[in-house]
């Protein structure tokens, strides 16, 4: 098993980085869309390197936990484009409207895959 001390964990985190951008990107239908979108992955990081701080324990150790989060949301959209595509065409339109149950798909799943990607992190984290 790898280490979670180990540098190859800033490669999975940047891969999964690009890999949630480029499943997220394509849904988005306008540049303020894909800006705040883009900006998940980084505000991520903040808070990932501001609890290591507080909690003076190294960043590595939660690089595999960064990793779940940005790999489930991204597992989460995927087979759901075209929802999420106009969700968002929706939303640019008119940021007031309501929800009319676009979203359902992509969010039912994405409420399955953060906790399943994030316990398999945390079971890592804990037993290597």
């Amino acid at each position: 098993m790898l280490d979670k001390t180990s540098p190859l964990w800033w490669i999975f985190a940047a891969a999964s980085v690009a890999l949630y951008l480029s499943v997220m990107f394509p849904g988005m239908v306008n540049t303020r869309q894909k800006v705040f979108v883009s900006c998940g992955p980084a505000a991520t990081f903040i808070a990932a390197v501001l609890y290591s701080y507080v909690n003076k324990w190294p960043i590595t150790d939660l690089l595999p936990l960064y990793c779940a989060i940005n790999l489930a949301l991204a597992a989460g959209v995927i087979g759901h484009w075209k929802a999420l595509h106009e969700y968002m065409a929706e939303r640019a339109e008119d940021p007031t409207k309501g929800d009319d149950g676009t979203a359902t798909p992509w969010i039912l799943q994405m409420a399955f895959t953060l906790p399943v990607f994030m316990g398999a992190a945390f079971w890592y984290m804990n037993n290597s």
